[in-house]
């Protein structure tokens, strides 16, 4: 096995071999996998070239653990991180860290208090885009900004299993583009007006859910962000941003074009957010064990703050979806 740190891999899905693949290309390490399912542990685990595998976390921690990576399902995270920060483990959870605002700030606090760091993988802003855009608006490029556009939408619907673990559409998917908002604005949410439809997965209406919606978000400082999400778009997993300001507009992310003599069905731009935001993946995971190791933190780190802020969004858009515009908690 390799020299390096212990990394624990909490969770062996399609993210956490993502995660795993990332890991491979960034220096030396030993992975241990952890998984409810142990054949899809031993799996991952054959696959690195540094792979072990716990039989649970208490083993992992055991072993010695030098920093941890979660990507179990959405309700499973407060148990695994709040064992992980409980003796000092490093940790970076997928969104969200929990799925109610009192649990994700005392999960937040416990790793204050014992000075852990602990991440929420919101990927997104290590992508380069996104950041050339903070960046410029930051700078003054564009004047006062007066709308933010975010876009969001998958190219298939992830498995209806997964969704009924994951809470609703603005919980999941939109979750990332509330917390953009406020890290491409610098400002905070204050108002949210969103609406949802159930068109191209009816059965979603099942779980009281949607596969496509809206929202409007009003900002602390007046500016408005419109955005949209959905489990459906043929033509590719479709991410991007526009920001539109007193002195001009800039965009983030690809986009198609109706423009004559354009091909009328061109090829999928990208699959999934695996493609999509590989980079940006890669750039996250990069900075997070640099921060494990005792280095310093990453200024475009998502911590529990900003998963706290984003749930309030999602949850206030859950609310006006059923019925008018609902203001945003402090």
């Amino acid at each position: 096995m390799s020299a390096g740190p212990v990394v624990g891999l909490l969770g062996c899905g399609r993210i956490g071999a993502l995660y795993a693949e990332h890991l491979a290309a960034l220096g030396p390490h030993r992975l241990v996998c952890v998984d409810v399912a142990p054949e899809r542990a031993e799996a991952l685990a054959r696959k690195a070239a540094s792979g072990a595998v716990a039989d649970s976390v208490a083993t992992l921690l055991s072993r010695g653990c030098d920093a941890a990576l979660v990507t179990a399902a959405t309700t499973s995270h407060p148990e695994l991180v709040e064992e992980l920060i409980a003796v000092g483990v490093p940790t970076l959870c997928e969104k969200p860290l929990a799925v109610d605002p009192a649990t994700t700030e005392a999960l937040g606090r416990a790793a204050e208090r014992r000075g852990v760091p602990l991440w929420v993988g919101f990927q997104r802003r290590f992508d380069p885009g996104f950041a050339a855009l903070r960046n410029r608006a930051a700078a003054g490029d564009l004047g006062r900004t007066l709308v933010l556009r975010l876009v969001s939408h998958d190219m298939t619907p992830p498995p209806f299993a997964r969704l009924r673990e994951s809470g609703s559409v603005f919980t999941d998917l939109m979750l990332h583009d509330f917390d953009l908002v406020r890290w491409l604005t610098g400002r905070t949410v204050v108002r949210v007006t969103a609406d949802g439809a159930a068109l191209s997965c009816p059965e979603l209406a099942e779980l009281g859910d949607f596969d496509t919606v809206t929202a409007m978000l009003r900002l602390d400082d007046g500016t408005l962000a419109v955005l949209s999400a959905g489990r459906r778009q043929p033509l590719g997993y479709d991410v991007r941003a526009e920001l539109l300001g007193e002195h001009g507009n800039l965009e983030a992310g690809p986009a198609g074009t109706a423009e004559p003599g354009a091909a009328d069905a061109p090829a999928p731009r990208f699959q999934g957010y695996w493609d999509r935001f590989a980079t940006a993946y890669r750039a996250q995971l990069r900075a997070f064990l640099t921060t494990a190791s005792g280095g310093p933190p990453d200024p475009a780190a998502g911590g529990w703050h900003d998963s706290h802020a984003a749930l309030r969004c999602a949850l206030a858009a859950e609310r006006s979806a059923a019925g008018g515009s609902v203001p945003v908690a402090p």
